[in-house]
C-alpha cells in the first residue's frame, strides 16, 4: 500500500475528543456537527486551509479591491 503523504498542519486533528458529526437518529446538518465546530475552532487548520486554495488558485485576490473571491465566481452566485 503506498504510503499517504503528511501534512503535518492537519496532525492537530488527531487530538480531537470524541464528537458527532451526525447525531444518532438525525439527518445530516453541517450546522450540527461538533466535529466541524471543532475543527472550525482550530486557526492552524483554517490558515492551512487558506494557504491551500490561494496556492492552487481555487480562491484569488484582487488587488484593487483588496479582496479574495472563488476562481469561478461570478455575481449572484451568492
Amino acid at each position: 500500500m503506498p504510503r499517504r503523504k503528511k501534512y503535518p498542519k492537519l496532525r492537530i486533528a488527531r487530538n480531537m475528543p470524541p464528537l458527532h458529526h451526525v447525531f444518532p437518529g438525525e439527518k445530516y446538518n453541517h450546522k450540527n456537527s461538533e466535529v466541524l465546530k471543532w475543527l472550525s475552532e482550530r486557526p492552524a487548520l483554517i490558515e492551512y486551509l487558506f494557504t491551500q486554495v490561494s496556492n492552487t488558485k481555487d480562491i484569488v485576490y484582487n488587488p484593487e479591491t483588496g479582496q479574495w473571491q472563488g476562481a469561478d465566481y461570478e455575481e449572484g452566485d451568492e
